[in-house]
This record gives structure tokens, sequence and C-alpha cells, in this order.
């Protein structure tokens, strides 16, 4: 299954690409959100990119960068992808990605970008419960 890993921001957003047929997730881009352009954009790299599933970071924990209102954000942004795209859109628990993104990038030299990164880890996370 080819799946698009995102962690979504106000003004950013991480992009990663996964496989579980093969157990791999690797970070792709980061690009700015544009609102509803972005959910075009976003249909066409489906179709492009032959897609299976979005998985789509969720703040569920509270947090400095987590709170109700981003929750809400990013479950609107989950409802708008689900409309215009003809293909699963499932929430996964962002905790501790942005963390986690950072310590890749200084212990291990990762070159991605933060957001990128947490978007990797949003896919390693899902395709660890399926």
């Amino acid at each position: 299954m080819r799946i698009l890993g995102i962690d979504y921001g106000d003004k950013k957003i991480g992009l990663a690409f996964g496989d579980s047929s093969i157990a791999v997730a690797v970070p792709l881009d980061v690009v700015p959100n544009m609102g509803d352009e972005t959910i075009r954009v976003f249909t066409e790299k489906v179709k492009e990119d032959d897609i299976d599933v979005i998985v789509v970071g969720t703040p569920l924990a509270t947090g400095d960068h987590h709170n109700s209102d981003q929750l809400k954000k990013t479950r609107d942004f989950i409802e708008k992808l689900k409309v215009a795209i003809n293909i699963p859109v499932i929430e996964e628990d962002e905790a501790y990605t942005t963390a986690e993104s950072l310590r890749l990038q200084k212990e291990e030299g990762a070159q991605a970008q933060e957001d990128a990164l947490a978007a990797m880890l949003i896919i390693r996370s899902y395709m660890g419960r399926n």
C-alpha cells in the first residue's frame, strides 16, 4: 500500500511517502499551506503517485504546539481532503513527532526538513499499528 503522510500546519505542511509492502517511509518535502489550493495540489499528487491512503498527523496530546484550536484546524483539513479525494484519509496521533524529528536532525544527521521528518514518523507510527 502506498501512503502519503502529512504533518499539517497553519503555514507549512510536511510530506512523506511510505510503502507498507516493503515497510519503508521517507521524508519528501515541505510545502506552504495555501488553503483550498493545497487540497487541489494533494488531489493531483494522489493521482500522479498512485497513493492508496493518506495519513494525517493529528495533535491528540496537548503541549506547546498542540491545543484544541490546532486539533480543530487539522480535522477541518482532513474533512476537506475526504471530500476531495476518494481514498481513505486516516488520523494518526502525532505526539512527539516534532521532538523526534529534531533529534533525528541533531543526533543522526538527518538532512530532511523537520516537518517532512515528522510526516515520515507519522507514517511509521501508522504502519506499526497496521
